[in-house]
């Protein structure tokens, strides 16, 4: 079965995510909504609205280039002709101070069509354990 654009959308966003932790935060700003309603709780604790701060927040883990590689599991996917949820786990592992650490999170990633394409409007982790 072919994945669907929201599938598409979705692993579009474990691409980017794996440019971020190499240094790259340029797919990870073409995957975002640049509207004022975009949030992003991300696994250091900051909720983020607007734009601007959600742009700076991926250029600045970019420039950390914390390396290692994060997958997602489980996925679940919900849509309608508007918005599409994302849910699932996100793990692997990232580089802090030189040392592996264990990546092992929940994640709900919101999307919404805009022009025809699905554009990430909201992403939400917990870290587990």
């Amino acid at each position: 079965m072919a994945p669907s654009d929201l599938e598409r959308a979705a692993r579009e966003f474990y691409v980017a995510l794996a440019a971020v932790l190499s240094g790259d935060s340029e797919p990870m700003l073409r995957i975002w909504s640049h509207a004022d309603d975009v949030s992003y709780m991300g696994p250091f604790g900051a909720l983020l609205v607007g734009w601007e701060p959600i742009r700076a927040s991926w250029v600045a883990q970019a420039t950390q280039r914390l390396g290692g590689k994060v997958e997602p599991e489980e996925l679940h996917f919900y849509d309608s002709a508007t918005l599409g949820v994302v849910v699932g786990f996100e793990r692997g592992t990232a580089e802090v101070e030189g040392r592996p650490v264990r990546v092992d999170i929940r994640a709900t990633s919101v999307y919404r069509r805009e022009n025809g394409r699905w554009l990430m409007v909201g992403h939400h982790t917990d870290r587990l354990g």
